[in-house]
């Protein structure tokens, strides 16, 4: 785990892939997860029902993907996880998806950037939704976990010298989190909302696509 900011409720922490981690993730993150799905099925693009199903290898598969970073916010008290997301990339297309987490699946570890990308100066990421349990919401920790991925995503960026391009992907009636994520310094497409096909759930949503403004950053309140 290493531990990325701390407030006297919440620490904001990167999940890493080794034991210790490892660990935490089907102790605590992975009841979290089911918590989630089943308090609020209709915000996720998966289901409780199958991931109850999942056995420990597939839960960590998940945070063994090297193009996944996960980000929690947790109680210091008792390890408690409030809050999730995840950085998802460098991604191959510049076009945000629906399951960025699968996207990163399927892409080969180690690809040269300046092979996948058709513009060699970008380097593409997306965030998956942000998720905070109802009990802990309205403290500015949803907030200070996108600050924790869009600073992780800027370093990459500036590492590799290239403009970052970073994504997420919301229903578009879930006016809630359009307009945090506005808050956060992300804008709507100019396109608008698209129409995605969910093989899990055997339905479509309406999606909007939106973009951080690189250059404009506000940090949490």
């Amino acid at each position: 785990m290493s531990t990325i900011s701390s407030q006297l409720e919440w620490e904001v922490e990167h999940i890493v892939a080794d034991d210790e981690g490892c660990r935490f993730y089907l102790d605590r993150y992975k009841p979290f997860r089911l918590d989630a799905l089943k308090q609020d099925p209709d915000a996720f693009g998966s289901t409780h029902e199958r991931e109850i199903n999942f056995t420990d290898a597939d839960w960590l598969g998940r945070i063994k993907k090297p193009l996944a970073k996960t980000f929690v916010a947790v109680s210091p008290h008792d390890r408690r996880v409030l809050s999730a997301t995840s950085l998802i990339g460098p991604l191959s297309n510049a076009g945000p998806v629906s399951n960025p987490s699968q996207a990163s699946a399927e892409m080969r570890d180690g690809v040269d950037q300046q092979q996948i990308h058709g513009e060699a100066s970008l380097v593409l990421f997306q965030i998956s939704g942000v998720y905070t349990m109802p009990e802990a919401r309205g403290r500015g920790i949803a907030k200070a976990l996108v600050k924790a991925v869009t600073e992780k995503a800027m370093d990459e960026a500036n590492r590799l010298r290239r403009q970052l391009v970073l994504s997420v992907v919301v229903y578009s009636t879930n006016y809630a989190a359009i307009s945090f994520y506005e808050s956060c310094g992300f804008v709507a497409d100019a396109e608008g909302p698209r129409i995605s096909f969910n093989p899990v759930k055997n339905s479509s949503e309406e999606e909007l696509c939106m973009r951080y403004l690189w250059h404009y950053h506000r940090s949490p309140e």
